[in-house]
């Protein structure tokens, strides 16, 4: 049911990213979300220019860490997915 309403990906993507202990590099999201990393990439430049993400370049990684804004919108699709689970 929850697949009716959100795209998977994204969605695996941003509740990923609220594990703040773990430092996300776009590898790693791929990884961890069963993505492309291609997708990754775009998807997490997407998030930065609406504000829901932050990129901050770490020698060749660029860690992805969520913003306030992105906080909220990972917590509400958890908390939708639950619900139409």
């Amino acid at each position: 049911m929850f697949r009716a309403f959100l795209r998977e990906k994204p969605v695996r993507i941003l509740t990923t990213l609220k594990d703040v202990n773990t430092q996300w590099h776009l590898s790693k999201i791929a990884r961890a979300t069963e993505t492309t990393y291609v997708y990754v990439t775009k998807f997490a430049s997407d998030l930065s220019r609406k504000g829901l993400v932050t990129i901050e370049q770490k020698g060749k990684m660029r860690i992805v860490k969520l913003t306030e804004k992105g906080t909220k919108i990972a917590n509400v699709l958890e908390e939708l997915k639950q619900l139409l689970e």
